[in-house]
């Protein structure tokens, strides 16, 4: 091919010669047909695993540099792909995919197998075996072997998964992550052929719901890798699925787990997927709220108050808007939700005032039975409180918390006590209220030790992703 007029490079996917002042090291179709590579990693050229440095990374049988070979590989562009995109995929953190790029190889021959299936390395190239259903010269997708379908979906899945969501308002997610596992291993079939009938879009929506609920649980039970691991595994899951408002709910769970992390750049970029995948679905006003109430968090933890606020009025608006259609599979987000994150964005940012006017509007309308729910709001209010010199109130607050959390099994709420407990020590001289109230605080925190021990226990069946 002769090079064009004004043209000294080629796209490396498609051949196409680039103009001399294309930075990206891709074609304009090639940039926009990979515009929406979030949720997995693209179908790739069998020449793809003929380059030099991959095929020395997998002779010295070391995932790590393979990975990185492949983030580097000219098939992305000029630029090497983002450790947190490849991180994303894989079910891990930045700092994690890092550790394994760089550090030992790993053992462990289901992770290997696991990355190995996800970013589609041919199964002749490796050193190991991937599990039965791969087929010889073709990398099968997570969907296909590594999570198989689950059977039978429809109505009886879904049925489960909103029994669930209810269950785990009332006692929280140590009470029932084990439960949500051994479902997901026990009664998941297959596997499927990467076929896109009604029925199949359905069971994969169903295995995403039910990973993304296993995630939530596992952050709740303070597991918090195997959490990434589920929501990473319900946003490959969900897109096959083809229900973008599912997409969109899993990256604003994705979104909360890294606000949660103070990691304003993975809550930004997921928030902002989340509302791309919803641009394409039928409109929905309060999922809408949600991603940008999330990414309102997201910028205050950024330090940027300003576009947070502004960010949480266009949320506000939203909860207001029209829901076009819903997706089963959506789970609620009521005004009680909405404002105790709006109450973390104005806590953030600095303005008690607000945050404790949201924080009580929550509570007068939160029913009984949302009972990890108000105790959230409940301790967000004892920093508010003692945030305002308001502590005789604050101790009242908490001590009410310890009342109604009695069967909760949450490791989140476990964590704001002791968060609680640090605050009310500053005080235990300046007020007698407080000295009894630490020591019912610790005893407490002490009796619930157990949902610590269930999320480490947890965190390493499920393989945290760590180098081994």
């Amino acid at each position: 091919m002769a090079k064009s007029p004004g043209r000294d490079a080629s796209c490396p996917r498609c051949g196409g010669w680039l103009a001399r002042d294309n930075t990206s090291g891709r074609c304009g179709p090639c940039q926009a047909a990979e515009r929406d590579r979030v949720a997995s990693p693209p179908a790739l050229p069998n020449s793809f695993w003929d380059h030099g440095p991959i095929r020395q990374a997998l002779a010295e049988r070391h995932v790590g540099r393979t990975i990185r070979a492949y983030r580097c590989h000219p098939y992305h562009g000029r630029h090497p792909l983002p450790q947190e995109t490849v991180a994303r995929w894989l079910g891990l953190s930045q700092a994690q995919l890092s550790r394994i790029e760089n550090g030992p190889a790993i053992v462990h021959l289901d992770r290997l197998a696991h990355w190995a299936q996800l970013l589609q390395i041919p199964a002749r190239l490796l050193w190991f075996a991937l599990p039965e259903g791969h087929e010889s010269g073709r990398a099968v997708s997570f969907a296909e072997v590594g999570k198989p379908i689950l059977r039978p979906a429809g109505d009886q899945s879904l049925h489960f998964v909103r029994s669930l969501r209810l269950a785990d308002r009332r006692v929280g997610g140590g009470h029932l992550y084990a439960t949500v596992r051994a479902y997901l291993a026990d009664t998941i079939a297959g596997p499927v052929a990467g076929g896109a009938s009604p029925p199949e879009k359905t069971a994969f929506a169903a295995v995403a719901s039910l990973n993304e609920m296993a995630g939530w649980m596992a952050h709740d039970s303070g597991a918090a890798e195997p959490a990434r691991q589920h929501l990473g595994n319900a946003l490959i899951l969900a897109g096959r699925s083809d229900d973008h408002q599912l997409v969109a709910q899993v990256h604003a769970g994705l979104s909360h787990l890294a606000n949660h992390c103070g990691d304003a750049h993975g809550a930004l970029s997921h928030a902002r997927n989340g509302l791309e995948h919803l641009r394409q679905a039928p409109s929905h006003g309060r999922l809408h709220a949600r991603l940008l109430a999330l990414q309102a968090r997201g910028l205050a933890i950024a330090g940027q108050p300003v576009e947070a606020t502004r960010t949480l009025a266009d949320a506000e608006t939203s909860m207001h808007g029209p829901v076009a259609m819903a997706s089963e599979w959506l789970s609620p987000f009521d005004v009680t939700s909405f404002a105790i994150e709006a109450a973390r964005c104005f806590l953030r940012v600095g303005d008690l005032s607000e945050s404790q006017r949201r924080l009580r509007a929550a509570l007068a309308v939160s029913p009984a039975d949302r009972v990890r729910s108000r105790a959230l709001a409940q301790l967000m209010l004892v920093t508010v409180l003692l945030g305002r010199g308001q502590i005789e109130e604050a101790c009242a607050v908490t001590h009410e918390v310890m009342d109604e959390i009695a069967s909760l099994g949450s490791g989140v709420i476990i964590d704001q006590l002791r968060h609680a407990s640090v605050l009310f020590t500053s005080y235990a001289t300046a007020c007698a209220v407080v000295p009894p109230l630490l020591d019912r605080l610790r005893d407490t925190i002490r009796e619930r030790s157990w949902i610590g021990a269930v999320g480490a226990l947890q965190a390493g069946a499920a393989g945290d992703g760590q180098p081994g």
